[in-house]
């Protein structure tokens, strides 16, 4: 079904244009919009749309996960998810951050154990040191490379300790 300024030829102009690109980011844009109201298809469409567009600019691709958030974000691989969520970490939008890296964690892949020392660093900064020490405790589970398990175990240090620091600094006060 078409709505207005949605014509049967439309679709198969921009069919067409699949058909030889199958990556032009005008057409994709056109097929999300037309199918917004079937989530499914939309998500499709979506995924298509993401790959495309990392592949000529990664910032337009955080823009658009921006524009659609949190919609069809399940459905983007964990590689890609793990490259947003740093970005959204890198921007200090920590929410956006927050759920791109744990989904990311969630999915089979290189990227698990760098998302969770981000996410810890995450909610960190979202001010919630009980959270961030429970993902590197979870993390240290896994039994991750060295690399990761000195990275993890230096922040538990830091944070117990500073942990450590608020509670006094409460005792003190109460």
């Amino acid at each position: 079904s078409t709505s207005v300024g949605e014509t049967a030829s439309d679709s198969a102009f921009y069919s067409q244009i699949l058909e030889n690109d199958p990556e032009n980011l005008t057409a994709l844009k056109y097929f999300l919009k037309l199918n917004r109201h079937d989530e499914s298809a939309a998500g499709e469409w979506f995924v298509k749309l993401i790959h495309a567009t990392i592949k000529r600019d990664f910032q337009s691709a955080v823009h658009l996960v921006r524009d659609y958030y949190p919609k069809h974000l399940r459905l983007l691989s964990g590689d890609i998810l793990f490259r947003i969520g740093v970005e959204f970490y890198r921007y200090a939008d920590y929410q956006k951050a927050r759920l791109c890296l744990e989904l990311a964690a969630d999915k089979e892949g290189t990227w698990q154990h760098k998302a969770l020392l981000i996410l810890s660093r995450t909610w960190e900064a979202l001010g919630n040191q009980e959270r961030a020490i429970l993902i590197l405790l979870d993390l240290l589970e896994q039994k991750p490379d060295q690399l990761f398990r000195l990275q993890a175990f230096g922040r538990l240090r830091i944070l117990k300790e500073s942990h450590l620091e608020n509670l006094q600094d409460l005792t003190m006060a109460a």
